[in-house]
């Protein structure tokens, strides 16, 4: 086994209109808790980290993941942005599911398999 660090870029929508950066900044912030909670159940998920623009309304999530290949670090990376997505209130509809024609791809972060 080794850990994949992976990352994704995220944008979000706001419908109505009426959601402040302040908003926006609180969904991000329990989004990281559901990471950070989802790291205490799970010692095969490493460093959870997420970076933004309040104004773009966009975010990049970083996490390791224990897995035997790249693919499979893939499938359980996106499982856990997703679960803290859902557990910060936020939907995914559109997500694509797992299979493998699937052309989404996460980004690798580094070289280093631990």
């Amino acid at each position: 086994m080794s850990i994949y660090h992976l990352t994704v870029d995220l944008a979000f929508e706001n419908p109505s209109g009426l959601a402040t950066d302040e908003d926006f900044d609180d969904f991000v912030d329990r989004f990281l808790d559901e990471l950070d909670n989802l790291v205490e159940s799970d010692p095969g998920i490493v460093d959870p980290d997420v970076a933004g623009s309040l104004a773009q309304r966009t975010i990049t999530v970083t996490m390791g993941v224990e897995a035997g290949t790249v693919e499979d670090g893939a499938r359980l990376f996106f499982a856990n942005v997703r679960c803290a997505l859902h557990a910060a209130e936020s939907a995914t509809p559109n997500w694509p599911t797992f299979a493998p024609s699937t052309p989404m791809s996460p980004g690798r972060v580094g070289l280093v398999d631990a």
